[in-house]
């Protein structure tokens, strides 16, 4: 599963870059806690599927976008 958390952890660094957001602001458009948001920034876990939709929405992404899912 690590290759997972780093596909995760690039596809949300980029989304955030394009959205300009940071992950305090992300926290905030998404509802997702900073502290897990900046767990999955940093490999320690990855979201779930419910938790990824949230995300992908407040990053005007898909949760596959997210996923590295083509």
């Amino acid at each position: 599963m690590p290759e997972f958390r780093t596909t995760v952890r690039r596809s949300l660094k980029v989304a955030m870059a394009e959205a300009d957001m940071t992950p305090r602001e992300l926290a905030e458009k998404s509802g997702v806690s900073y502290d897990a948001i900046t767990k999955y920034l940093r490999c320690e876990t990855t979201p779930l599927l419910e938790t990824a939709c949230k995300l992908a929405e407040a990053l005007g992404c898909s949760p596959n976008d997210l996923c590295g899912i083509e």
